[in-house]
């Protein structure tokens, strides 16, 4: 019995040793991992703030091609003046 917890006692040390690396790896781990995901956000925000700049300029030039007087001008051909006998742009 006694040779059995000698065994135990000099096999202790290597088991922790190997314990501590593996919880060290995946410390290690999940901190890369969380520094890519942050680098993707971080992507993801600016490709976000780059699609708002191209949706507020859409959204400018809808609304000056659709303003009345634009729609109007369309409707007679570009040449201005009363619009068609129905008030709509003819296309």
């Amino acid at each position: 019995m006694k040779s059995f917890f000698k065994k135990l006692w000099y096999q202790a040390p290597l088991a922790i040793l190997a314990t501590l690396f593996v919880v060290a790896s995946l410390k290690a781990y999940v901190r890369i991992q969380t520094t890519l995901i942050g680098y993707r956000i971080g992507q993801f925000k600016q490709m976000e703030s780059e699609l708002l700049a191209t949706q507020s300029t859409l959204k400018m030039e809808l609304a000056k091609i659709s303003t009345k007087q634009n729609l109007l001008q369309t409707s007679n051909g570009g040449k201005g003046g009363q619009p068609n006998s129905e008030g709509w742009a003819v296309h």
